[in-house]
């Protein structure tokens, strides 16, 4: 018996879906209901990935903070909290 998903087409799929699909294409989708079906996904911003903002601050410590703030689309008081919350730059 051939696999139904297949059978699913980009008009098939709900206005979400098909934003994602759009992006990483429609048989991805498809292996995604296949194999999750049901559950359901958060996709965070970027600043919520500690140990990402970590690192890239690190790497980028003796650049200016308006600049950080702008690539990673958040606050200037938020690049700050960070550095003072990542006690490797109260040490370096």
């Amino acid at each position: 018996m051939a696999n139904i998903y297949t059978k699913i087409e980009f008009d098939d799929l709900t206005d979400d879906l098909q934003d994602l699909a759009a992006i990483i294409g429609i048989e991805n989708v498809r292996k995604l209901m296949e194999t999750n079906s049901g559950a359901q996904f958060y996709i965070p911003k970027i600043t919520r990935l500690d140990s990402f903002i970590r690192k890239y601050l690190e790497e980028n410590r003796k650049r200016d903070s308006k600049e950080l703030a702008k690539e990673l689309s958040c606050s200037v008081q938020f690049i700050r909290l960070k550095m003072k919350q990542f006690k490797s730059f109260a040490k370096g």
